[in-house]
């Protein structure tokens, strides 16, 4: 897939992400169930389950992510992968660029619960934390393959509880609201799978 290629898709997605993140708050008035989703989960909370929600919100800070992010690509170079590890970096660049342009144009503000853990200069919509951290789960799950299957299966099924888990956690905290999650699980999976094809997945990168 060629860089061109790749650009038009991410700019595309892009787009989307504007155009949903309008509707939101336009036509559909915010989607005020969002809101009181949010208060629920407070409200049912205490401080064990505060704690949990704030290890597992800033689990997938800009830091965290990007050490995980060196720490795929490292192994992958360390295994001889070294075209499959440009993988990791640009499908989390990818998640990060479509999160960055769509949330200065939608700009949706935070939900309107006392925040826990770090406050976010940017836009609510949609969540680039979910969005980077599922982009590097699509890259890690798929780089399983080699494995046997009962421990591939278990390894994507991992990956996956965490991301919901994750979703879960940044609601909790009142960073985002479920439109945004969606929106960043869906980001991640696209630029994932994009990652994977640009730097040439059919051409034996082993991922």
């Amino acid at each position: 897939m060629s860089a061109l290629s790749t650009a038009l898709v991410v700019a595309g997605l892009a787009a989307a992400n504007v155009v949903a993140g309008r509707l939101i708050r336009g036509p559909l008035k915010d989607l005020p169930a969002e809101h009181r989703l949010n208060g629920d989960l407070r409200q049912r909370g205490g401080p064990r389950t505060d704690a949990l929600a704030t290890v597992l919100s800033r689990s997938s800070d800009t830091s965290r992510a990007v050490t995980l992010g060196l720490a795929l690509t490292g192994v992958l170079a360390i295994r001889g992968q070294r075209r499959a590890a440009f993988i990791p970096g640009l499908a989390m660049a990818m998640a990060s660029a479509t999160h960055v342009s769509s949330s200065i144009l939608t700009g949706r503000p935070r939900p309107a619960v006392e925040q826990i853990g770090t406050h976010q200069p940017t836009s609510s919509f949609p969540s680039g934390h979910v969005g980077a951290m599922t982009a590097l789960a699509v890259v890690l799950g798929r780089s399983c393959d080699p494995l046997p299957r009962p421990l591939r299966v278990l390894v994507r099924a991992g990956l996956v509880s965490y991301l919901g888990l994750l979703g879960w956690s940044r609601l909790y905290a009142g960073q985002h609201y479920a439109s945004d999650v969606l929106a960043g699980y869906v980001n991640g999976v696209v630029c994932g799978r994009l990652a994977r094809r640009a730097v040439g997945d059919q051409q034996g990168t082993g991922l």
